[in-house]
């Protein structure tokens, strides 16, 4: 009788053992942004519900102009169960990406991680299984203080892992610790966009780059993890690379713009030196003056410093 006993409470500890472990599992959030297209965001959405597990949440943030264009977008999201849907600011993609991270923060159980994912994005159906698998080999005192990141997702190194920085004129480098993320490819702790968010400053280029620099002055570390994989459908097929102006498109003249803004604030504000600081303002110009005469754009100097914001940097040191 006895071993009866023990034998039926050994299988109810099982079995409430199994039955809690779901719920231990962290649980993944995806911010996506779409700006006026509907071509690729259904198909964006109907790989992110096939995974295996899916994420718990999925917030689609629109900052598309035309009503038109929103309603159906808004129709797309509304046929995936679960989906929330959110109009954008329109403010650029930093201030987009905030307007749907906000939402995951302000649910009532909010996720432990989240991606962010551009609507021309289709990631694998173990995306989340294997950002899973990784945390389970992170110790539980970093596992808040961790991001992971995989490959690009196009161009002829798609999907090869190393670790990435950012060169001292802010282009993107091979390094031997990895400092910045593949944005449409990578984990990150919610717990930081309660405390960092993208700087709404940058409209469109690198900003994910200079997110990272920020967390990681906060003792935040970047991971590699080769399995995230995701596809980009449309590389080079942004919604800024039609529109060209006077030698440079819409897509080039924010990249540089927001090249001076981040290299500004990272020798001002996250890694303060005023010598590395002038070096890099007197590079950029020499540098960027070259690159424009070359081009026969010499007229968007003006219009790329006024976009880059750069007189809006906080010279504030660094919150610890």
């Amino acid at each position: 009788m006895n071993m009866t006993s023990t034998a039926a409470e050994s299988d109810r500890t099982d079995r409430a053992t199994t039955d809690a472990a779901p719920a231990a599992q962290p649980r993944f959030a995806v911010c996506v942004t779409t700006m006026n297209r509907t071509g690729t965001l259904s198909g964006c959405l109907d790989k992110l519900t096939q995974c295996d597990p899916p994420p718990a949440l999925i917030v689609v943030s629109d900052d598309s102009t035309d009503p038109s264009v929103r309603a159906l977008n808004e129709a797309t999201a509304a046929a995936h169960p679960g989906v929330a849907y959110l109009i954008g600011p329109k403010r650029g993609v930093c201030a987009n990406r905030n307007n749907a991270v906000r939402h995951c923060l302000a649910q009532a159980s909010p996720c432990d991680y989240v991606s962010f994912v551009d609507d021309d994005i289709l990631v694998e159906p173990d995306f989340f299984a294997t950002a899973r698998a990784h945390y389970t080999s992170v110790p539980a005192e970093l596992l808040d203080k961790t991001i992971l990141t995989g490959g690009p997702q196009s161009g002829p190194h798609m999907h090869q892992v190393w670790p990435m920085r950012l060169s001292f004129a802010c282009y993107f480098a091979r390094g031997d610790v990895p400092q910045c993320v593949h944005i449409n490819a990578s984990v990150f702790p919610l717990q930081l966009f309660a405390s960092e968010t993208f700087d709404e400053n940058i409209f469109f280029g690198t900003e994910d780059a200079e997110l990272c620099l920020r967390a990681l002055r906060r003792a935040y570390r970047i991971e590699l993890e080769p399995g995230l994989r995701a596809w980009d459908t449309m590389p080079g097929g942004g919604v800024l690379t039609g529109t060209q102006t006077a030698g440079l498109t819409r897509y080039q003249l924010c990249c540089e713009a927001a090249r001076l803004y981040i290299g500004v604030k990272r020798y001002r504000v996250i890694e303060p030196n005023l010598l590395r600081c002038a070096a890099f303002v007197c590079f950029y110009f020499g540098h960027m003056t070259v690159y424009l005469a070359r081009h026969r754009a010499l007229s968007q100097l003006v219009p790329i410093v006024r976009t880059s914001n750069v007189w809006r940097i906080r010279a504030a040191r660094l919150a610890r």
